[in-house]
């Protein structure tokens, strides 16, 4: 997770089979610090790299996993009969010694004069301003009327409608606002150039970064239009002679203050060269699922998923492996100590959906594609446990100001009772009162709480698409730190069993005793 808490989705509503309080506590007790040690040596290993999205060591990881899930018996829940759902990426990059930009004899480098998001184009076209590019039919806003744009290169500088500001840009689009690139492809225009004071301060800062893109193919849309940031110097050439200064358009962008559109001297012509080299790479989810007891029941899935992937090797420092034990090693191997409790006891009546997604550290891809392209049918899954980073408390007598925001050492921040619904917290302090007791703080229980957890882990996917359908809640807790300087093992792998054995019997024994509504 990008702000790199343990968020946990709990649900309200699943009856289980096991009646008999020592059946639980007995797969509970399976869970050992010593087994989850094991598990976390290997995959926060420095001959992992970091667990990247994509990479040989997040392969590597993901073979330990099913290695695990077969030995167990635990049944496969992927494409085509695997434990694996495959992410395929596709990763544009500028190359800078073929790309170039030229207007009036003057010509312009890739990160010098200019900086472009990677989209191929070899084409010479006239231009025209066009505000801030953003308009609104409906409202009566369109900066493009009486102006041809087709085959064209629109200059727009940046900002965005209050309005737009206001809503946001999904609501806005709902209400009608396009943006420039929109209404750039659907007008015909060839490329943006853009006018933005603070980017065109830092090009060469930025070149790297705006560089390359990287998408997973059928999950992100792509955009075909190029979207240039011009240097100072670039914009004095392209608005030579015209009837407002670069100056004072630069002055404009400052102020969010757009001048009225108008096309450039028709005798100007600007020639793009983007020259773009493209690669594929694959990465993989892991997917099992340990059949339910009751024939009917079954056919529903409480799925527990933890993202398996970290953020690799810097590129620089002598000691540079991001081993990312506790984000997420120690949730993946969390997953995995239940895997083994639920495929080699006493199963419950509906069926437990495992995950490990790649992807999180890049934005939830690994969780976002699972939803959009579910192995199982979406509907049959009633809610989502979601583990991330829940290796790392604050030990007794730790005044160190670093960890000041990490919990306790037998405490977990908890969110949803306040958020979904107050019969959440009942339900999770009876369940906590009858086995672990350990303190549940709610103090990231508000979606006004600046971290805005709701929205940073991988539950949130299934969120976006109804999933849980009732109330529910979910845990959070534990300030990231940085485990660069070696393999980073957070206390709880091998530390007291309320600690990480604890946050692992604590999912198993939710289960257990959370009802469903309708029964």
């Amino acid at each position: 997770m990008r702000k790199r808490f343990l968020s946990l989705s709990l649900a309200l509503w699943l009856v289980w089979a096991w009646a008999d309080a020592p059946a639980w506590i007995s797969r509970a007790e399976t869970i050992t610090p010593t087994d989850l040690r094991a598990h976390l040596e290997f995959i926060a290993a420095d001959e992992l790299e970091g667990r990247d999205t994509p990479s040989r060591g997040l392969d590597l990881a993901g073979m330990y996993i099913v290695s695990h899930l077969q030995r167990w018996g635990v049944k496969p829940a992927g494409e085509n009969g695997t434990y694996y759902q495959t992410l395929r990426f596709r990763t544009d990059a500028i190359n800078p010694a073929e790309t170039r930009i030229q207007i009036g004899g003057q010509s312009f480098e890739y990160g010098v004069g200019f900086v472009a998001r990677p989209v191929a184009l070899n084409a010479t076209a006239p231009l025209v301003y066009v505000g801030n590019g953003w308009s609104n039919p409906e409202k009566g806003i369109d900066p493009y009327a009486g102006l041809e744009v087709q085959g064209k290169v629109l200059v727009v500088q940046a900002g965005y409608p209050k309005e737009v500001v206001e809503l946001g840009f999904e609501a806005a689009e709902a209400v009608g606002w396009r943006s420039p690139e929109r209404n750039a492809e659907e007008k015909g225009a060839l490329a943006i150039i853009r006018i933005d004071p603070s980017d065109m301060e830092r090009i060469e800062r930025i070149a790297r970064a705006w560089s390359q893109r990287r998408v997973v193919e059928g999950l992100q849309p792509v955009s075909s239009i190029p979207v240039i940031v011009a240097s100072a110097p670039m914009l004095d050439a392209l608005f030579a002679g015209e009837q407002v200064s670069a100056t004072e358009l630069i002055r404009r962008a400052n102020d969010n203050d757009p001048a009225p559109s108008f096309a450039l001297s028709p005798n100007k012509q600007i020639s793009i060269t983007l020259s773009v080299q493209t690669r594929t790479e694959t990465a993989r989810n892991v997917i099992g699922i340990v059949e339910g007891s009751d024939p009917v029941l079954k056919r529903e899935y409480v799925s527990i998923g933890a993202h398996l992937d970290h953020v690799g090797v810097s590129a620089r420092g002598e000691d540079r492996i991001f081993n990312g034990a506790d984000d997420n090693g120690s949730g993946s191997v969390a997953l995995l100590e239940i895997a083994e409790a639920f495929a080699t006891g006493p199963r419950p009546k509906r069926s437990i959906l495992l995950l490990w997604y790649a992807g999180e550290e890049w934005g939830l891809l690994g969780s976002r594609l699972f939803v959009e392209r579910p192995t199982v049918p979406l509907e049959n899954i009633v809610v989502n446990l979601n583990m991330d980073m829940v290796g790392r408390s604050k030990q007794p007598g730790d005044m160190n100001p670093r960890n000041r925001d990490l919990s306790g050492p037998n405490e977990v921040y908890v969110i949803g009772p306040n958020i979904a619904s107050p019969d959440i917290g009942a339900v999770l302090k009876r369940v906590n009162d009858q086995y672990l007791r350990m303190e549940l703080n709610p103090m990231y229980d508000s979606l006004s709480h600046p971290e805005q957890l709701f929205f940073r882990s991988d539950h949130y996917s299934f969120v976006s698409k109804g999933i849980p359908r009732r109330p529910f809640c979910w845990g959070a807790g534990r300030r990231w730190q940085s485990t660069a300087g070696g393999r980073g093992k957070p206390p709880g792998a091998a530390g007291r069993s309320s600690g990480a054995r604890g946050r692992c019997a604590l999912g198993l024994r939710r289960y257990r005793h959370a009802r469903f509504c309708s029964q």
